[in-house]
């Protein structure tokens, strides 16, 4: 059973030479039989040992816990999460992170509903952005006039 999550630590691996489970789970600190079963069998790690593999494979820790995260919560609230981007993965750090500043900022101005809203919008396609801004545009128009 190949998972994303375990597809991440197995590509590490590779990209750090190791080539076998033993001499991997020796450099990562924990056992064997762990690490064969979250590669082979998509188990799912604490978030602490998630932790420890991102830092000694050099893996963003936030990318790989969401990733444990969305794997172990029913398909139907999936949808709910934001997905990892294979982006974000390989090149570490967003570009331009909010301070937490603006963060705050946000939560003051926009609901919890509008920031998750915003949120989903950032992620469709550029045709479905302009379909959906018609949409709202639309109905912004007659609901003015009632």
């Amino acid at each position: 059973m190949s998972t994303k999550l375990a597809e991440m630590i197995k590509n590490a691996l590779d990209k750090k030479g190791y080539k076998n489970l033993k001499d991997a789970s020796k450099a990562l600190g924990i056992s064997p039989e762990l690490l064969r079963v979250t590669i082979n069998k998509g188990h799912i790690p604490k978030d602490n040992t998630l932790t420890t593999i991102a830092k000694k494979l050099n893996l963003d820790m936030s990318v790989l816990v969401l990733a444990a995260h969305q794997q172990k919560v029913p398909n139907e609230v999936k949808g709910y999460f934001l997905t990892p981007s294979d982006a974000k993965f390989n090149r570490g750090k967003r570009k331009y992170p909010l301070s937490e500043e603006q963060t705050n900022y946000l939560a003051q101005v926009m609901s919890i509903d509008e920031i998750a809203m915003l949120r989903t919008f950032r992620q469709v396609t550029d045709e479905a952005r302009v379909q959906i801004l018609g949409f709202m545009d639309f109905m912004y128009a007659t609901k003015r006039r009632d």
